[in-house]
């Protein structure tokens, strides 16, 4: 069954459109031009392109109900004049138990589609809840892309614009990834190397060399002194003269035997006994100790220029603030054993000990070790960069599976919950499906053994001669399967077909039609009919014969035992829509499956409204209706001639040509006018046809209009009908230059018109 159907964009309608809710049966008046057929078109024709703006919903579990659509475009394409009569097939009535079996099996088959149907709405349901399961884990994954996007960006590539994709991938590795786990620090500190830094490789730090032996030289603990075993030794030594000593016996060389100190003429044998003190091992160990001063010198100044570069070039993962900070205290250790040295090279006797800068020279060391480690790892990664990307990679989306831990286990502990109940439904539903098509075959190989196109033949004649047309009637086509029609002489009448005649035998066909097929295998199937306008050229007798048999039908869609579903009627004349919808118990009081809508058009746009009751209670009335609520609309004219023709011939039997003759000469032409067009517009517009509205001229019928209940003296029933319209009667419409134009073109629309 048909729920709703939405139309826009298309013939008059614009592109809001409107929004049909259907019942079982349903109820659409509109007078013509107001888009009936575009909607019975939409139902017969929908895939056609002019549709692609408009939609039919159907009820859950019945997508494959068939359509029966009668309208104008059906005629055309069933009864052209060159061609046969598709034949309808339908079940013969003379074997009940293969008919009780054919409905046996359909029921059944019935049955098992509304499985399908409730199955089909559980399965969307569940969809529906394992989607927000999905899109609430997307979510979480999502959050730790941003969180870890900056660092990690180049690992996620292609999934970085996408959160079903990144959650895709989150789902993978989760299964898949079972690389070891790294900490945050370790994959960021990987990520310098292998994504942002330079693809030039390092070139390794020298190793750091320092003799440390230098700082530790006997000669500058030990006392330098002379010999001991002369006289004059033991006085030295009482005295501590020794460094005071030495310095006077280096200066007493040129003095002449004269105190370099005091001037006095010194002992002769005074010198002798300090060059005898002062002997070669007291040189030699002076020159010692001056060769030890200077190797040490050389070597810690040697090293200092050497290992600078450390301070003052960038090389990547060295700690140059460390390294400048441990040169400083070198350096400044450096300068005060350098002062100690000179205090020892002054004072021999003197025993010193150097600071030693070993302890800080080895904190280098590691620092350079370190760094060398790090720039053979880099160097490492240069040469294997594309495994090395690999594997960071890899191993950053282990982290990112380890960090969505609790979510992955929470999403795929429901996910297997709801998905194993979905895929039991859709094995259900598959099942169900299984069974209704094995019924349906079954009930076809029956429905083969009983079918005939020649049993509608004789029931379509049938009804014709019960409804007073003997002068023709359907036949067998030369074409097997295929009818024709012909005179009761065997003439084909095909092309001396009456309209009316034609009308009403094409409706015939599809009353007979909706009870069989065109097609032998879909003689029973379920099935919804539309019904557009089927009298529009018949007599008030056939009116009541075809409003018989849609009531008829209206018993059948009903029924829970037939296969008609619904029943869709559009129609333009009231009296047939009175016929057809009404209630004997209940009036105009809607039923719960009945809607009733009327299709207006306003601004050129078709619009709908729909009413809690049948809104058409008598034709005179509705006409009244529509012209108060919608006086702009192109029908307009058509509907006050309606009015006049009602008023004035069905109640009072009175000519409204006759009442015009009456009428003063300025206002028979106004009224003529109308008139004239009236009538041609009530027989020349149809369902889709662009007709352009002119409010000003609908403005000057409606005066026309008003002037002939005035003139004849039935102004009281115009403001009845019009709810005590209350407008100016312009007295001098003569004298007015606006009336007189207006006159001079409805004068030469009257003109044209005859």
């Amino acid at each position: 069954m048909i729920e709703k159907i939405r139309i826009k964009e298309v013939a008059s309608y614009d592109s809001t459109g409107i929004e049909v809710n259907l019942s079982k049966i349903n109820y659409i008046y509109g007078s013509n031009g107001t888009g009936k057929t575009t909607i019975s078109e939409l139902l017969r024709n929908r895939d056609n392109q002019k549709f692609s703006s408009c939609n039919i919903e159907w009820k859950q579990g019945s997508p494959d109900f068939d359509l029966f659509v009668y309208n104008r475009y059906f005629v055309q394409e069933n009864f052209s004049i060159h061609n046969d009569i598709k034949g309808i097939f339908t079940l013969g009535k003379e074997s009940t138990d293969i008919l009780a079996l054919i409905n046996g099996k359909l029921k059944e088959a019935e049955k098992h589609q509304d499985r399908i149907g409730n199955l089909e709405n559980n399965i969307r349901q569940k969809k529906e809840q394992i989607q927000i399961l999905k899109t609430n884990f997307t979510n979480h994954c999502w959050e730790l892309k941003q969180k870890y996007d900056e660092n990690f960006k180049e690992a996620f590539t292609g999934f970085r614009n996408k959160r079903e994709n990144f959650m895709e991938r989150c789902l993978d590795e989760a299964v898949n990834n079972n690389s070891e786990l790294y900490t945050y620090e370790e994959l960021n500190s990987r990520v310098e190397s292998v994504f942002k830094n330079s693809r030039v490789k390092i070139r390794p730090i020298p190793e750091i060399q320092y003799d440390s032996s230098v700082e530790e030289q006997s000669i500058f603990q030990s006392k330098i002194i002379g010999k001991n075993d002369i006289d004059i030794a033991r006085l030295i030594s009482e005295l501590n003269l020794s460094d005071w000593v030495q310095q006077g016996h280096r200066h007493m060389e040129g003095t002449d035997g004269i105190c370099p100190f005091c001037q006095q003429e010194l002992p002769r044998s005074f010198k002798g006994k300090l060059d005898e003190y002062f002997d070669e091992t007291y040189t030699e160990q002076i020159q010692n100790l001056n060769s030890s001063i200077e190797k040490y010198e050389r070597d810690t100044i040697g090293f200092f220029e050497q290992y600078n570069f450390l301070i003052t070039e960038d090389i990547p993962y060295i700690n140059k603030e460390k390294i400048s900070s441990l040169f400083e205290i070198m350096n400044s250790t450096f300068k005060e054993n350098m002062q100690l040295l000179e205090r020892k090279r002054n004072e021999p006797s003197r025993s010193i000990e150097l600071s030693s800068i070993t302890n800080y020279l080895e904190q280098i060391k590691s620092e350079v070790v370190q760094a060398n480690v790090q720039i053979s790892e880099f160097n490492r990664v240069i040469d294997n960069i594309k495994e090395e990307k690999e594997r960071l990679i890899k191993d950053i989306w282990r982290f990112i599976v380890e960090e969505n831990k609790g979510n992955y286990d929470n999403y795929m502990s429901n996910f297997r919950r709801e998905n194993g109940a979905l895929v039991g439904m859709e094995n259900g539903k598959v099942q169900q499906v299984g069974f209704k098509r094995k019924l349906e075959e079954e009930a076809i190989e029956l429905q083969n053994q009983l079918t005939s196109v020649l049993p509608s033949i004789q029931e379509i004649n049938t009804l014709l001669k019960s409804f007073g047309f003997t002068n023709f009637q359907l036949a067998e086509s030369d074409e097997q399967g295929n009818y024709k029609i012909v005179r009761e002489n065997g003439e084909d009448a095909n092309e001396t077909l009456s309209e009316g005649e034609k009308t009403f035998i094409t409706f015939l066909y599809f009353y007979q039609l909706i009870n069989g097929s065109n097609d032998q295998d879909k003689v029973n199937t379920a099935r919804i009919v539309a019904i557009d306008d089927p009298i529009s050229s018949l007599d008030s007798n056939i009116l009541f014969m075809v409003s018989n048999l849609i009531n008829n039908l209206k018993k059948k869609v009903r029924s829970n035992d037939t296969n008609f579903k619904q029943l869709i009627i559009l129609t333009h004349n009231v009296y047939f829509h009175k016929e057809i919808s009404f209630n004997k118990e209940h009036g105009s009081k809607k039923l719960n499956d009945e809607t009733f809508l009327i299709l207006r058009k306003t601004d050129n746009a078709s619009q709908i409204t729909k009413y809690e009751e049948n809104p058409i209670k008598n034709s005179y009335e509705l006409l009244w209706n529509e012209l108060n609520e919608n006086p702009n609309s192109i029908t307009t004219p058509n509907i006050m001639r309606r009015i006049l023709e009602n008023y004035f011939k069905f109640f009072g039997n009175v000519d409204v040509h006759k009442i015009i003759e009456e009428f003063p000469d300025e206002d028979k032409v106004v009224c003529n006018s109308l008139l004239s067009w009236a009538n041609d517009g009530s027989h020349h517009v149809n369902d889709d046809l662009y007709v352009d509205s002119n409010q000003e001229q609908n403005k000057i019928y409606f005066k026309v209009f008003r002037k002939i209940f005035i003139n004849s003296n039935h102004e009281s029933h115009f403001n009845m009908m019009m709810g005590n319209f209350d407008s100016e009667v312009e007295q001098n419409d003569a004298n007015d230059e606006a009336s007189k134009e207006i006159q001079e073109v409805l004068a030469q629309v009257a003109a044209s018109q005859e």
